[in-house]
């Protein structure tokens, strides 16, 4: 559980199988909710969200706010943190599509 000053509270339960792997999850606050994929694609297809969707919906959202009345520096800060993650997510998924493991549960040989 997550809490910061403003009493915002964020609810987060991760799932693991019965040989430790990550099984998915839920996190809840304050008007979302989001169930994250259970399973690797290649066997239980698409049945939740990735991290890299939700970072890109909230990319979005800021932009949307620093095109409008909202603008900020802190925005302009955020954006480029969020642009720096989503460009390393988008790395792994390409360096794991390219070694044949995107979409398992195969660990990566990369750290």
């Amino acid at each position: 559980m997550t809490q910061d000053s403003d009493q915002l509270i964020i609810i987060n339960q991760n799932w693991t199988n019965d040989d430790g792997t990550h099984d998915g999850g839920v996190s809840t606050g304050t008007g979302f909710t989001i169930s994250w994929q259970r399973g690797p694609i290649n066997i239980a297809g698409r049945n939740g969200a990735f991290l890299i969707e939700v970072l890109e919906a909230c990319f979005s959202q800021l932009e949307y706010f620093q095109n409008s009345g909202y603008k900020s520096q802190e925005n302009i800060d955020a954006l480029n943190y969020l642009d720096k993650c989503i460009e390393r997510l988008k790395s792994r998924r390409e360096r794991r599509a390219s070694v044949g493991t995107l979409g398992t549960h195969q660990p990566d040989q990369s750290k």
